[in-house]
């Protein structure tokens, strides 16, 4: 008895395993079938646009997309095919059946092992295709291949909108980038759509006011980038009033305003700032009333689950709970700091003291003050030049932003090559890693040092030229280690900067000094290698007189300096960096 009672019980198990089975068959079954016909719609709307009279690319990229994407590419290929007979472009329908049917044959011999090479593979069996059709057809076949690498671009931007549009109900942010790409794929489809209409509507409009919507909604203040493109789309593809972008940033920016109050209060604020708008300004490509009641009904109709994942509805309803997750964030950071305070003093040495430098830069970011605008602008521009006989320069630079501070710096390995290249690239890297994060500049390069000199597999060493810009206040922290001295260039006059310390890497205990300057609008920072201070000998200020005073623009500029070191010949690596720091307002 107990014995059937135990089989009863595995056949009901193995009963509800295959109902789940099926059951999840079914929903993967519908979700591919969804996005099928998403992509077979997108495919044949974008195939339509042609920017210039024989070339329509974007109904080719999209299958390129979607197959770099995950999605059936075989549906888009029948979407794009179905757009361009509609189109009347019969050359780019039998291209875009044969990218599906090469993509099919790719797919079932080769597999995984192509997929590295894919753009390539498509990019040539798409001039391959078009170099075919525009034989027979006797088209033009330069203006095909001038498609094809249209396409390819395209393809790269329509994909990366396409996996930001899948992250959509998923909890994590979109980056800036991820922003960027699904912003151009919407008002690349507004573009599309061109003056199309349904009885004096216009869909490419109500698009438009619907992306528009939900990016408000979804995403904040951030969709005004949204309004901005697929306003653009809209006045690119069939003309209107330039104001129709300002009307649709300002219907996004209310929206926006309005999503803590929930997915209705966004919807009404867009509606009435569409209506109201509509009722006093007069012109062609505005929302008209009916464009905007089809935008807010579509939203209305469409469940926020679909775009919208619940914790980030409810942490925008309720602002006190991020609030509160910060706070203890907060407090873990802040015991975080105590435990490694702890733990350098329990080391000492050298490696409490590297504990100690982050334990003070997470206490910084903890405490830090309110975000400041930038006062100062900075422009940079570079020249080099390899040793004579040599295949690699030595010399490696970095110029790079941290939160208001550019980093300018320069690096000399020992001698000239790919050791001496080694070296210098790795002591910048080490050194913008460690900035990055928040290491006073003194603290950095000691890190640094410590770090090379510790090598034990062969000796590491390099000079080090740092110069980091505060664009807040126009202070500037300058530390060298090994290297020759700096200039600034102020109103017709040189100036010499300098400090002293061994190259970093030959001494574990070496320890720089870095001094403040005050800049003033209009300085022009000049740093550079032994090379080029050893070419110039005693005629270097008179150089830098010369060649930099009177440039407009930097990189002009380190070239005639450059220039002119070259003129005694190329007996070392030679890297010049000018920074020209400008005031931007009181």
């Amino acid at each position: 008895m107990e014995s059937m009672e135990k089989t009863a019980r595995k056949i009901k198990s193995v009963g509800r395993h295959k109902s789940d089975s099926r059951e999840s068959l079914r929903e993967l079954s519908c979700s591919m079938l969804f996005s099928g016909i998403l992509i077979f719609c997108l495919s044949a709307v974008l195939s339509l646009y042609s920017p210039f009279e024989g070339i329509s690319p974007f109904g080719t990229a999209s299958i390129i997309a979607a197959w770099f994407s995950g999605i059936s590419p075989y549906f888009a290929s029948l979407g794009a095919a179905t757009g361009y007979i509609l189109s009347g472009r019969f050359e780019y329908a039998a291209a875009s059946l044969i990218m599906g049917g090469a993509i099919y044959i790719f797919n079932s011999r080769f597999g995984s092992i192509m997929r590295a090479l894919r753009l390539l593979i498509m990019f040539g069996v798409e001039i391959v295709s078009f170099m075919l059709i525009g034989l027979a057809a006797r088209s033009n076949i330069l203006l095909l291949i001038g498609a094809s690498t249209v396409s390819v671009f395209g393809a790269v931007v329509i994909g990366g909108g396409l996996r930001a549009l899948e992250m959509l109900p998923g909890g994590r942010s979109l980056s800036d980038t991820e922003l960027l790409t699904l912003s151009a794929l919407a008002g690349l489809i507004t573009l599309s759509m061109g003056n199309f209409n349904i009885s004096g509507q216009s869909p490419a409009v109500i698009f438009a006011g619907l992306c528009s919507l939900f990016a408000a909604y979804r995403f904040g203040i951030s969709a005004v980038a949204f309004a901005v493109t697929v306003g653009a789309g809209r006045i690119l593809a069939c003309g209107g009033d330039m104001h129709f972008i300002a009307i649709l940033a300002a219907c996004t920016l209310l929206a926006a305003s309005l999503r803590s109050l929930g997915k209705w209060a966004s919807l009404l604020g867009f509606a009435a700032a569409g209506v109201g708008i509509a009722a006093f300004v007069r012109g062609t490509g505005i929302l008209s009333f009916i464009e905007c009641g089809a935008a807010s009904l579509i939203f209305a109709l469409t469940p926020a689950r679909l775009y919208m994942p619940q914790s980030v509805r409810r942490e925008i309803a309720n602002p006190s709970k991020a609030d509160q997750k910060y706070s203890r964030l907060q407090y873990r950071i802040a015991s975080l700091c105590e435990v490694l305070s702890e733990l350098s003093r329990a080391y000492g040495s050298d490696e409490g003291r590297m504990l100690e430098y982050i334990s003070g830069t997470l206490k910084k970011y903890l405490n830090g003050g309110a975000h400041r605008l930038d006062v100062y602008t900075a422009e940079c521009g570079t020249a080099s030049s390899v040793k004579h006989g040599s295949s690699q320069s030595g010399d490696s630079y970095a110029m790079c932003d941290f939160d208001g501070k550019l980093l300018v710096a320069l690096s000399d390995g020992m001698g000239s090559g790919n050791a001496a290249s080694g070296e210098s690239r790795t002591a910048l890297a080490l050194l913008k890693d460690l900035l990055s994060v928040g290491f006073e500049i003194d603290d950095a390069t000691d890190c640094v040092n410590k770090l090379l000199s510790g090598c034990v597999n062969e000796d590491m060493y390099a000079t080090l030229d740092v110069m980091l810009i505060d664009l807040k206040n126009g202070t500037a922290r300058l530390s060298k280690h090994g290297a020759p001295s700096s200039f600034i260039l102020r109103n017709g006059k040189v100036f010499t900067l300098y400090s002293e310390a061994l190259p970093i890497g030959i001494l574990e205990n070496v320890q720089g000094k870095a001094r403040s300057i005050r800049l003033k609008s209009g300085d022009i920072i000049i740093m550079m290698t032994d090379g080029v201070s050893d070419a110039l000998g005693s005629g270097l200020i008179a150089a830098i007189t010369d060649n930099v005073s009177g440039h407009g623009d930097t990189e002009a500029a380190a070239q005639a300096l450059l220039d002119t070191a070259l003129t005694n010949g190329r007996s070392d690596d030679m890297t010049i960096i000018l920074t020209r720091v400008e005031e931007t307002c009181a």
